[in-house]
């Protein structure tokens, strides 16, 4: 009799272990479900509004920002080197669109190998991209961030949709942690740097060198310093922290979620 209790109990307990286990991963999942889209519709906003950014650079030369408007200073951007860099954009965004769709219909039956090099075009492609723009630098790097995100939208995705599981797992936990920590850090860095100089504590001259700004960029005032970090310092901390918090929900794979 008390062997048959104490089986009963076991029994008992595990199915309240299994249980609570369940539920746990449950809320896991539903939470990196709704980071995932939080990033995603955080990336696609973005890019919508550096691709509205690149139009007004090449037909007005003045972009339209919060905090006020940023007159280029050769005027619009015109030329071959602009037709260029919305070529290339349009046949980045077209690849990566292609992947995806791939991924999506054509996911499970396509081979292990054939998943890799898949992988590897998209990868490919995007580092090609950033090397473009890097040494073309210009016109290409006021809509170059729209395409970024873009492929951040992407990352954010597979991490919580099932075609997801056809690309390595560790590859986008990576990208998405890089893309989060950079943005974090990008920011509380530039930031603490402006305060600084603000304040007196460093000429502007020598932050501008620090963070990489041209020499002859004007100087902020108090009220552009704390107007730019209310709205940048907080859009770019939002999309680090919820790239970050998705990385880490999403850390297992979606079989075991």
């Amino acid at each position: 009799m008390v062997c048959c209790l104490y089986v009963i109990s076991e029994r008992k307990n595990t199915i309240v272990n299994t249980i609570s286990g369940a539920s746990e991963i449950s809320k896991r999942r539903r939470a990196a479900t709704w980071f995932g889209y939080a990033a995603c519709a955080w990336s696609l906003l973005f890019s919508l509004a550096h691709f509205y950014w690149g139009i007004e650079a090449a037909t007005t030369g003045v972009l339209t920002v919060p905090g006020g408007n940023i007159h280029l200073e050769n005027g619009p951007a015109t030329g071959s080197g602009v037709i260029l860099a919305w070529v290339v954009t349009v046949g980045i965004l077209c690849i990566l669109g292609g992947l995806i769709a791939l991924f999506r219909i054509r996911g499970e039956r396509m081979s292990h190998g054939m998943q890799r090099s898949a992988t590897a075009v998209g990868v490919v492609t995007m580092t090609a991209y950033v090397v473009y723009c890097f040494t073309i630098n210009g016109f290409a790097w006021i809509i170059a961030p729209g395409t970024l995100c873009v492929f951040g939208a992407a990352i954010s995705l597979s991490l919580i949709q099932p075609w997801g599981r056809f690309i390595p797992r560790w590859l986008l936990l990576l990208l998405a942690w890089l893309g989060g920590v950079i943005m974090i850090v990008h920011e509380l860095y530039g930031g603490i740097l402006q305060g600084m100089a603000v304040s007196g504590m460093i000429g502007w001259q020598q932050e501008h060198l620090m963070i990489g700004a041209p020499a002859t960029q004007a100087p902020l005032t108090v009220q552009q310093f704390i107007n730019q970090n209310l709205i940048w310092g907080s859009w770019f901390l939002l999309g680090g922290i919820l790239f970050c918090a998705l990385a880490w929900l999403a850390r297992h794979s979606l079989d075991e979620r």
